[in-house]
C-alpha cells in the first residue's frame, strides 16, 4: 500500500445531495455528530513495516472536507515526511488560510479541486459552496508548489459545458478531469443516460439472495475514517449501508479489530484479508451485502 486515504474529519460547509452526511440528517433528522481525526493514534498506527511503506496520505473526505480540519496544518508538519494529495471543494477559506497551507507544501504535493460548474453552477450540486472563496483559493495555490487537479462530476446542469470548465482550470494550470456518477441524491441533477456510471447504479434483484461472484476491491479501497477505523472502503461507511453490514453487526470480529488506536496497519491488513475471504464466501452462499454487489461484482 503507498497511498493512505485519511478523512481527518466529517466538517463540511456543503449539502451535497448525495453525500452521506446530508443522507444521515434525513435518515436520522439532526446532523452528524463532530469528529475529528486524533492525528496522535494514526502515528503509532503507521508504526509498523506497512506503514513505512506509505508514500503519499490521501486527504480526501466522505463525510467531511479536510480544509475544515481544525488541526489541519499540524497534521501536515507531523507526516511531512510523506507526500500529500488533498481533495476539496475549496470554498469557505480566506486568503491567509490559503498562503499558510502553500507555506506547507512541496512539488511533490497535489490538490485536487472538485468543480462542477463556474460561478452560480457550481453550487447546483454542492450546494453552499462559495465561488468567491473557491477563487481565492486558487489564485493562491496556482502559484504554490503543489501540483493542482480538477476534477468534475457530470450533471444535468454541466454535461453541455464540460469544455468551459476545462478552459477554466486550464487557466489556472490545473489538470483537469470529468468523472461520471451514479449518486445525484437529487433526480433532477441526472444527465442523459450515456453521461451517467449505469455500471454501478443499484438494481432491485441485489435484494434477493442469487449467489454471485464477488471481485472485492477492498485493499485498493480502504479508508482511516475520521472516527479512528480502518475500514475496508469507504463506500462503505454511507449509513445506507453500513448499519446492515457485518462490520456494524458483527463489531467483536471486525469494527473492535480495526480501531488504529489500538492496532497497526500491519495487523489492520490481516484483518481486511479475512474480511475479503468473508466477503466472497457470503457472495457465494447468496447473502452478499448490496453494496457490495454494486461496486464489486465480477462483471465489472
Amino acid at each position: 500500500m503507498r497511498t493512505l486515504h485519511v478523512e481527518t474529519t466529517n466538517r463540511c460547509t456543503l449539502k451535497c445531495p448525495a453525500c452521506p452526511r446530508t443522507v444521515w440528517h434525513d435518515m436520522f433528522k439532526k446532523p452528524v455528530e463532530k469528529t475529528d481525526l486524533d492525528y496522535t493514534k494514526l502515528h503509532r498506527f503507521l508504526d509498523c513495516s506497512s506503514g513505512e511503506a506509505v508514500e503519499t496520505i490521501r486527504l480526501c473526505g466522505d463525510y467531511g472536507d479536510t480544509i475544515y480540519y481544525p488541526k489541519m496544518f499540524d497534521f501536515i508538519r507531523e507526516f511531512r515526511h510523506k507526500k500529500f494529495f488533498i481533495d476539496t471543494n475549496g470554498s469557505h477559506r480566506n486568503v491567509e488560510w490559503w498562503k499558510e497551507l502553500n507555506s506547507l507544501l512541496t512539488p511533490e504535493d497535489t490538490i485536487s479541486y472538485a468543480i462542477d460548474g463556474l460561478e452560480t453552477d457550481n453550487a447546483k450540486y454542492r450546494v453552499n459552496s462559495d465561488w468567491d472563496s473557491l477563487l481565492n483559493g486558487l489564485e493562491v495555490t496556482s502559484k504554490g508548489p503543489a501540483t493542482l487537479l480538477c476534477q468534475t462530476l457530470i450533471f444535468s446542469y454541466n454535461y453541455n459545458k464540460l469544455d468551459q470548465i476545462r478552459e477554466f482550470a486550464e487557466g489556472y494550470g490545473m489538470s483537469w478531469t470529468s468523472m461520471k456518477t451514479m449518486r445525484f441524491g437529487n433526480e433532477n441533477l441526472r444527465p442523459p443516460i450515456d453521461h451517467v456510471l449505469v455500471e454501478e447504479e443499484y438494481k432491485p434483484d441485489y435484494h434477493l439472495n442469487n449467489p454471485i461472484e464477488i471481485v472485492p476491491r477492498c485493499f485498493e479501497s480502504t479508508v482511516v475514517a475520521s472516527n479512528g477505523l480502518f475500514l475496508p472502503c469507504d463506500w462503505i461507511r454511507n449509513p445506507l449501508t453500513y448499519y446492515k453490514t457485518d462490520l456494524h453487526k458483527d463489531k467483536e470480529r471486525w469494527t473492535n479489530r480495526l480501531d488504529i488506536g489500538t492496532t497497526t496497519l500491519d495487523d489492520a491488513l490481516s484483518v481486511l484479508a479475512e474480511w475479503v475471504d468473508h466477503v466472497k464466501s457470503k457472495a457465494m452462499m447468496g447473502t452478499a451485502d448490496v453494496l457490495c454487489k454494486m461496486k464489486c461484482r465480477k462483471c465489472q
